[in-house]
């Protein structure tokens, strides 16, 4: 028999049906039922649900045939495919066409064919759904609208099968994918209920990971990870904090950043999608947080003592000031000078001299609370401010500084270096500015120096 010529809207059946290619690895039983059906209420010993590509047919379901396929050109349901309706041949043998047939004069010996298109509801036809018979038969119209309803059972099922195939590749895909993500992804509905996430995500709510699943409410989640420590910021006040970070989660708006335990730093990125669900991205940040902070504990501190250089003292100061002057509370401020401090570098030189100020600066922190603050204004020159210090505590703690240098001497390099210090005392006045304060810090410097220095004085106006 010649090969069946492919008209052009077969071509073009075909070209489409490459993205159906799945087919062929759908299984054969979910279409038996069809076919045994088919078989008995048609009244014949076989049928089959068959599916055609440019070379061959390929039987997904079969009653009263053993091949698994046959090639194209000897395929009856071949021509079914290029039909809208049902192809019938009530005789073979008296049909050019299909007269020396193999499957014809050969086993199964087929003397009548009927077919109806598997249509697909994008229109592609997929295959046909056909009966056949060892002796010559008609088919009245209403076994021809059963074959067709049978048709469509199947092209129903076949689609069916098809989008629950491509939604399970879609989503392994959209798994892999989200795995492969280094930072944390997640999906919340328009419930606020998480719907998926990876497993990054989970390691970074790590103390929460076993309450982070698919249905979970994100303020449940919340609130789980602040009960268990997960959310150091939020202790001592946790209802109000869960609420405000609840507020802040479902109205996403720029980047914010949150502290978890063991000084991590995440960035998180949240927006709405467009059925209202919100989807996030959770970024760690902890490296170059603690670049930014090593940057700015170098800009902002002196290199050689570790305290504040003279710029963001005198930044942090004026803030403190303001503040102190709007509260009305009590401060006080020290300026600090080591006493004939060149002699020690020409004498026992620079290297000597920069142990000595790194050894100032490490006493007066020992002596000094964790929120007052020390910088070094000058060469060997230290201003300390002192919040809620008023005068009479501030002379306590200046005696503290000057005994912490001149009661014990500095070894560097194998000798002692003996070393005094000089102060002066400022108080806050109502409208005093850290110039003013500084000035009469000052003053108070140039008193403790002339009357013979290892003191502190205030400066009386």
């Amino acid at each position: 028999m010649p090969g069946y010529p492919l008209p052009d809207r077969e071509t073009e059946r075909l070209a489409k049906l490459q993205k159906y290619t799945i087919l062929d690895s759908l299984p054969e039983a979910a279409y038996d039922r069809i076919t045994r059906l088919a078989s008995h209420m048609l009244k014949v010993p076989i049928a089959l649900v068959t599916l055609v590509d440019s070379d061959r047919q390929w039987f997904k379901s079969k009653v009263g045939i053993d091949v698994q396929e046959t090639p194209r050109d000897i395929s009856m349901c071949a021509h079914t495919i290029c039909r809208p309706d049902v192809f019938v041949v009530e005789d073979t043998t008296l049909d050019e066409r299909f007269r020396d047939n193999p499957m014809v004069i050969g086993e199964p010996g087929v003397r009548f064919y009927a077919g109806a298109p598997l249509n697909a509801s994008d229109g592609l036809i997929l295959g046909t759904l056909c009966v056949a018979d060892r002796v010559p038969r008609t088919l009245s119209e209403m076994e021809k609208s059963l074959l067709v309803d049978l048709a469509a059972i199947i092209a129903d099922a076949l689609e069916t099968r098809l989008l629950l195939e491509r939604a399970e590749k879609a989503e392994n895909r959209l798994s892999d994918a989200m795995e492969c993500l280094p930072s944390g992804f997640v999906l919340f509905d328009k419930e606020d209920r998480l719907v998926l996430c990876n497993s990054r995500y989970r390691e970074i709510y790590s103390r929460s990971a076993d309450v982070i699943k698919p249905g979970a409410l994100f303020e449940d989640m919340v609130r789980t990870g602040v009960e268990r420590g997960q959310y150091p910021q939020a202790a001592g006040k946790e209802d109000a904090w869960i609420a405000s970070h609840v507020q802040v989660h479902q109205n996403p708006g720029e980047p914010t950043e949150q502290y978890l335990p063991d000084d991590r730093y995440i960035q998180v990125h949240n927006r709405r999608t467009g059925e209202g669900g919100l989807v996030g991205f959770r970024i760690d940040i902890s490296e170059k947080k603690r670049q930014e902070q090593a940057l700015a504990l170098m800009a902002w501190t002196d290199g050689l003592t570790g305290a504040l250089n003279r710029r963001r003292f005198f930044e942090l100061a004026t803030i403190e000031i303001g503040r102190a002057r709007r509260e009305e509370a009590p401060m006080s401020l020290l300026l600090l000078d080591a006493d004939h401090f060149k002699k020690i570098n020409d004498r026992d030189g620079h290297a000597a001299g920069d142990r000595v100020l790194e050894g100032l600066v490490a006493r007066w922190e020992a002596e000094l609370r964790p929120h007052d603050m020390i910088g070094r204004v000058g060469g060997e020159e230290f201003c300390v401010l002192l919040p809620g210090m008023g005068e009479a505590e501030a002379l306590r703690a200046a005696e503290r500084l000057r005994a912490a240098i001149a009661d014990l001497p500095f070894a560097v390099e194998g000798q002692l270096i003996r070393v005094t210090v000089s102060a002066g005392i400022a108080t806050l006045n109502a409208d005093d500015t850290l110039e003013t304060l500084m000035k009469r810090a000052d003053m108070g410097l140039y008193e403790a120096k002339e009357a013979g220095r290892n003191r502190f004085a205030v400066y009386a106006a």
